[in-house]
């Protein structure tokens, strides 16, 4: 009996050491004292605006020196192997959208963000609608109504501009079924590509973001014909408060841009805590938000296991999108 005693007792201590061992390693969790954060994007775009403002205040605040690199290389498949392959230690961590996750659709990159990376944080902007839908001020349509009338009597005949495989491209695709028209797509590279080519008539309509929008749209260079919601709620956004959405005018278009930190498979619990909290603090800090709000850019993150579920539904829209369109090689 005294044996059994003793036993259960040496039992119970080594178990108190092991969650007071536990304990004092999640307390003695720190970010390491330089974090490259790699960003698959040209310095001075809006991914790298909205990356180096996080990485300044998290410098300032955490003791740490996160410093920007960006890798866009290979369409930025050098940078995803880069965090990929990387130690699991938190020296190395990628800030990216869903274009990396259209990538995977295509069959472009062959790993996914969810099964072959650690997800640190998710974030979308908490500001409705990122794009909205341009044609020509002398088009022969006035509303979408009339746009996709004409597009039923004319299929295959109207030049919608889009970034090949990209998130325009994506709206593009949604339009086709949701209305039932025929368009022809044609590469018109970025967003300031798209607005020349437009206001030169070059091509007949396209999805370009609302910020660098709205300018052409007060002086009447462009006319806007609806915007995209985030959801299925239609909720119209704050940078273009008078036009309707698609889905208030009964096409189902929606569209949102996750932007996430990801670190290499295996990371620790407690550090991505870390990392998480410092990126989740750092985009509501006044000046940072400030900043990311002059160019519509705000970032608010959801909760860590909310952002994976949202992540995870985000992944199959855009999986079942890029099918839809034939852009699959997969």
């Amino acid at each position: 009996m005294k044996t059994a005693k003793f036993a259960i007792k040496i039992c119970l201590f080594a178990c108190f050491l092991s969650m007071y061992h536990g304990l004092l390693f999640a307390a003695d969790v720190n970010l390491p004292k330089t974090v490259n954060v790699y960003v698959p994007a040209k310095a001075g775009g809006g991914t790298d605006v909205m990356a180096r403002a996080l990485a300044n205040q998290i410098s300032k605040v955490s003791g740490s020196d996160f410093v920007i690199i960006n890798n866009f290389d290979g369409n930025g498949i050098v940078a995803f192997e880069t965090i990929r392959n990387a130690r699991p230690d938190g020296k190395n961590i990628l800030q990216f959208h869903s274009t990396m996750i259209l990538m995977t659709a295509m069959g472009k990159y062959k790993y996914n963000v969810i099964d072959d990376f650690t997800v640190i944080g998710v974030a979308v902007n908490p500001v409705e609608s990122g794009y909205v839908f341009l044609v020509s001020p002398n088009a022969p349509y006035s509303n979408l109504k009339e746009f996709i009338d004409y597009a039923k009597k004319n299929p295959n005949k109207l030049l919608v501009g889009v970034q090949t495989g990209g998130s325009t491209h994506v709206m593009a695709g949604m339009l086709q079924d949701s209305a039932g028209i025929k368009l022809k797509m044609v590469e018109a590279g970025s967003d300031t590509e798209k607005l020349t080519a437009l206001a030169g008539g070059n091509i007949d309509a396209s999805f370009v973001n609302a910020n660098q929008a709205k300018q052409y749209i007060e002086a009447g260079k462009l006319k806007a014909l609806a915007v995209v919601s985030s959801d299925e709620k239609g909720n119209r956004t704050v940078i273009l408060p008078d036009i309707p959405t698609f889905i208030e005018q009964g096409v189902n278009v929606t569209f949102t841009t996750m932007n996430f930190i990801l670190g290499p498979k295996g990371m620790n619990k407690d550090l991505v805590n870390k990392f998480y909290n410092y990126y989740q603090n750092a985009a509501e800090d006044k000046s940072v938000d400030s900043l990311l709000a002059q160019s519509g850019m705000q970032l608010r993150f959801y909760a860590q296991d909310e952002g994976i579920q949202q992540l995870k539904k985000h992944i199959a829209q855009l999986t079942e999108a890029i099918r839809s369109l034939g852009l699959s090689n997969k």
